[in-house]
């Protein structure tokens, strides 16, 4: 799905992506919440950037350790990884996961000098999954994440599928990694700032190519409440190994007001 630059026209925000066009800034509010700065790229640094807070943000996430665990020896010759350990595949595992998405369209947003990280990527459901993204094709490799794959696969074709197809002849927008880096003080909105803004761009009619839904898998309670008060629709749910993850959706119409949230 190539990236059109129009389409990537947010208000607000600088980018140093020559895929993304830039108008005069404009500061976003969520009531009286006046949103930190916001910058977008696809270099080398911004994949650095959001590896690092992933890396950190990660480090004691239950679905991704489980991921995790998959990558370490079969034969439990191997000691427990320490906290060190675990932070360097999380992020060696995040910038092969980038490069990916980055030549595939996709692109790094950071909000307050990379308070809070995300990537954006574009998708179509008439695309053939990546390798790395192919159940089948991981299956002998890595089986718990292509359990995963197995479960997400049905919760996209029938709650994403047809709403993709009736708006955008397939096309939607994937947030598929976002961290708020523990390391780096708290700036308040930088959350917000990295979500509404392209949420609501990419859902508006107003651009060229019509509005495109907004789809992510939230991995915790607390990440499907913070979605759920941004705007997004939970619309399914799977587990894998005890471990539930949700599809949620955005199209530009959610069922219920935005509730504050301070980001």
């Amino acid at each position: 799905m190539a990236t059109n630059p129009e389409a990537l026209t947010i208000r607000g925000v600088w980018s140093n992506s020559p895929d993304i066009t830039v108008q005069a800034a404009r500061q976003e509010t969520a009531s009286s919440l006046v949103l930190p700065p916001v910058t977008t790229g696809t270099s080398e640094d911004y994949m650095k950037g959001l590896a690092l807070a992933v890396s950190r943000a990660y480090a004691t996430d239950p679905l991704h350790l489980l991921f995790l665990s998959e990558k370490l020896p079969s034969d439990g010759s191997s000691e427990p990884l320490s906290p060190e350990s675990i932070r360097q595949m999380t992020y060696d595992s995040a910038m092969a996961r980038l490069a990916a998405k980055i030549h595939h369209g996709a692109f790094v947003a950071e909000a307050a000098g990379f308070s809070a990280v995300a990537c954006w990527e574009p998708e179509s459901i008439y695309e053939k999954p990546r390798a790395d993204m192919n159940a089948e094709a991981i299956k002998a490799t890595r089986p718990i994440y292509a359990e995963f794959l197995e479960k997400l696969q049905p919760v996209r074709k029938k709650h994403l599928w047809p709403v993709a197809d009736r708006m955008s002849r397939g096309r939607f927008w994937h947030l598929c990694l976002m961290a708020r880096d523990p390391t780096v003080p708290h700036v308040e909105g930088a959350v917000r700032a990295l979500i509404v803004p392209f949420m609501k761009k990419f859902t508006s009619a107003d651009q060229d190519e019509g509005p495109l839904p907004v789809w992510l898998e939230a991995g915790s309670e607390r990440a499907r409440a913070v979605y759920a008060h941004f705007g997004f629709r939970e619309v399914g749910v799977w587990e894998v190994r005890g471990i539930k993850t949700w599809g949620m959706i955005y199209t530009g119409k959610p069922e219920r007001q935005e509730r504050q949230f301070p980001g």
